[in-house]
C-alpha cells in the first residue's frame, strides 16, 4: 500500500510540475488571448490548464521509454560525491525523512475531499429544508419560456432563505435558486436576465464542469496555483455566460443588465451585513471585470483568435509535458524509496573484452561483454563495476560537471558488480541486473544475480 500511495504522490508531484510549466507559459498571453478569442474559449483553455495539473501526459513516454517498469521494482543509484544535484539530494534524504511525505499528501487529499463532501452534503440539506417552489406569476412565466427554448426538463425555480445570491446547483437534478430576500426585488427585465444567465450555465454544462474541478483539486491541495486557476476559471465561465446572454441585446440593454450585477452585489453587501453570510463575490473587481466585457460589444473570435489560443494551448501543454518528463529521473531521487546512495569520487570508463576480464564469474554471466564501467567507491572498500551485457559504440562519459539530460530516456541492459573488501581480508561480490540510461547517465540496479565469496581476496 506504501508503494501505491508513493507512486500516486510522485505522479502528482510530475504533473503539478508540468501544470506550472503550463501555466507560466499561458497566463502571460491571458490578455492578448481574451481579446483575440471569445470568453468561451478562454473558459475550454482554462480547463485544459487545470486538467494539466491531475491529467499525466508524461506517463505515456514513462511507459515508452520503459522508465515507469524500471523504477517500479528496481533501485535507482544516487551518487554523493559528484556534486550538483546528486549530492544536493543526499544531503537532504540524510537529513530529512521523505518516508511520510506520501502519507501527508494522502491525508490531505482525503481531508479536503470530506471537507467538499461535507458542504456539498449541508447544500442538499438545506435545499431540501429550507427551499420552496416560488410561486410568484412573473417569476414562472419566464422561467417556463426559457426552459421551453432551451428544450431542458431537469430543472427547477425555487427559492431559498439560506443563500444570499442567486444560483444554480445539481448535475443529474437541476435547482435554480433564487434567495427568498430577492423574489420581490427585481424588475420584470432584470428577472428575464438572471434567469437566461442561470440557464445558460445549465446549457454549458458549467455544473458538472465545476464540480469536476472541485473534486480534482483534492490531488492539488498543496498547490495555490490550482486554486488561482480554479477561480480565473469560474470568472470566466461567467463572463461567457453573460457574453452569451447580451450578444443580441441592444446597448441600453446591456447597461441594464450591468446595471443588475450591481444591484445584486448591493443586496448581497446588506444581507451580509445583517446576517453574516460569506457571499460569492467579494468585491467589485470581479464585476468589473464583467462589465468591461459586457460594454465591449465585442464580436466573435475570428479564425485567427481561435488558432492563437489553440496553438497556444497546445505549446504550453507540450511544453509542460517535457518539463515533467525532464524532472522524472530528479522528483523519483528525492521522493522514491527505492533509492541507493553511494559515496563515489569518480567515475570512468574502461575499454574491455571478454578475453580481457579474468574473473571466470564474469564469464559465467555475461557471454558478450564489450566492456565495463568501474565505480570506486571509498565507503567500506565497497567498488561498484558496471559490465555492459551488449555493444556500446559511444559509452557515454559521465563526470561531476559533465552530464547530459535528454529524454526520452535511452536504457541498456547492463550488469553492475558491487564488491567490498572486508576486514580479515576476504570479500564478497554480488552481481545484479542493471539498466543505464546513456542520455543522462542514470544507474537503476535491479535483482542480485549471484553472490560470490572470496576467503582471501585478490581483487
Amino acid at each position: 500500500m506504501s508503494m501505491i500511495i508513493e507512486r500516486a504522490f510522485i505522479m502528482v508531484l510530475l504533473t503539478s510540475i508540468g501544470g506550472f510549466v503550463f501555466c507560466m507559459i499561458f497566463l502571460p498571453f491571458q490578455r492578448l488571448s481574451s481579446k483575440l478569442a471569445s470568453p468561451k474559449a478562454m473558459v475550454n483553455a482554462n480547463t485544459v490548464a487545470l486538467l494539466s495539473f491531475v491529467i499525466p501526459f508524461y506517463f505515456s513516454i514513462s511507459i515508452k521509454d520503459g522508465t515507469e517498469v524500471a523504477l517500479k521494482n528496481n533501485e535507482l543509484l544516487v551518487f554523493q560525491d559528484i556534486g550538483g544535484y546528486d549530492s544536493f539530494i543526499c544531503q537532504i534524504r540524510e537529513h530529512f525523512s521523505m518516508e511520510y511525505i506520501g502519507l501527508i499528501w494522502l491525508i490531505g487529499v482525503l481531508v479536503t475531499l470530506f471537507c467538499y463532501l461535507w458542504k456539498y452534503i449541508q447544500l442538499l440539506n438545506m435545499i431540501k429544508k429550507q427551499t420552496f417552489y416560488i410561486c410568484d406569476d412573473f417569476w414562472s412565466i419566464k422561467f417556463y419560456k426559457i426552459k421551453n427554448q432551451k428544450q431542458i426538463s431537469d430543472v427547477s425555480l425555487v427559492g431559498c432563505c439560506g443563500i444570499s445570491t442567486p444560483c444554480t446547483v445539481g448535475i443529474r437534478k437541476k435547482y435554480i435558486i433564487i434567495p427568498s430576500y430577492m423574489i420581490n426585488a427585481f424588475e420584470n427585465q432584470e428577472v428575464e436576465f438572471i434567469l437566461e444567465h442561470e440557464f445558460c450555465h445549465i446549457v454549458n454544462d458549467d455544473l458538472l464542469r465545476n464540480s469536476l474541478i472541485l473534486i480534482l483539486s483534492c490531488l492539488n491541495w498543496f498547490n495555490p496555483l490550482y486554486y488561482f486557476l480554479r477561480k480565473n476559471l469560474s470568472e470566466w465561465m461567467e463572463i461567457a455566460c453573460d457574453g452569451e446572454v447580451t450578444k443580441n441585446y441592444s446597448k441600453e440593454q446591456r447597461r441594464q443588465y450591468c446595471e443588475l450585477i450591481i444591484k445584486v452585489l448591493s443586496l448581497e453587501d446588506d444581507r451580509s451585513e445583517k446576517e453574516g453570510f460569506a457571499v460569492n463575490f467579494k468585491g467589485m473587481k470581479n464585476y468589473k471585470r464583467r462589465i468591461m466585457e459586457i460594454m465591449k460589444q465585442k464580436k466573435t473570435s475570428s479564425m485567427v483568435g481561435r488558432v492563437f489560443v489553440t496553438s497556444l494551448v497546445f505549446t504550453s501543454l507540450f511544453c509542460g509535458t517535457a518539463a515533467a518528463k525532464e524532472a522524472d529521473m530528479s522528483v523519483h531521487m528525492l521522493f522514491s524509496k527505492n533509492i541507493d546512495m553511494v559515496n563515489s569520487n569518480e567515475i570512468s570508463v574502461i575499454e574491455s573484452n571478454s578475453a580481457q576480464i579474468e574473473d571466470d564469474i564474469r564469464n559465467d554471466i555475461v557471454k558478450s561483454i564489450y566492456g565495463e564501467e568501474t565505480i570506486p567507491v571509498d565507503e567500506e572498500g565497497v567498488t561498484y563495476t558496471i559490465i555492459y551485457n551488449e555493444e556500446v559504440p559511444h559509452v557515454q562519459e559521465v563526470t561531476e560537471n559533465k552530464i547530459d539530460l535528454k529524454h526520452m530516456h535511452k536504457y541498456i541492459d547492463v550488469t553492475i558488480k558491487e564488491h567490498k573488501k572486508n576486514a580479515d581480508g576476504s570479500c564478497v561480490t554480488k552481481y545484479y541486473e542493471g539498466k543505464k540510461c546513456t542520455s543522462c547517465g542514470h544507474l537503476i540496479k535491479g535483482s542480485l544475480i549471484r553472490t560470490v565469496t572470496d576467503e582471501k581476496c585478490t581483487h
